[in-house]
Parts: C-alpha cells; structure tokens; sequence
C-alpha cells in the first residue's frame, strides 16, 4: 500500500500513535519497513497527507468486522 503514495512528503503517525511530524516519503516507508509493518495513508486529501505505520491485515481485519 505505501508504495503508492506518491506525494513528496507525509505527516507520520507511528504504530504506538505517536507524532513523528512530517518526513519525506522516502524516509516514512523506511521506518516501516524497519518495524516490519507498511505505511498506511489514514487522510490522503490532508495537506500534507497523514499515514500511519501499521499492520494492515490487522487494520482490514478490523475495519471489515465494522461493518
């Protein structure tokens, strides 16, 4: 999913929910890939975007037992 970002930089939440400000793209994909998690983006039309380092088949897991 991260690898479809496409903008130069992002707001970065981390996967304990902590800010990490606003990093290039680059570098966000980086520390999740370092967590072994993936960079998700939570509100794409925000300037800049905001992504969260998160375990994605978690969050789809849990998102579709919403429904």
């Amino acid at each position: 999913m991260g690898r479809r970002i496409r903008v130069p930089e992002v707001r970065v939440i981390g996967a304990d929910g902590a800010q990490l400000g606003i990093l290039p793209t680059p570098q966000a994909l980086r520390l999740a890939e370092e967590a072994n998690l993936e960079l998700g983006e939570v509100s794409p039309r925000a300037n800049p975007p905001v992504c969260r380092i998160m375990d994605l088949g978690k969050f789809k897991y849990e998102e579709g037992k919403k429904i």
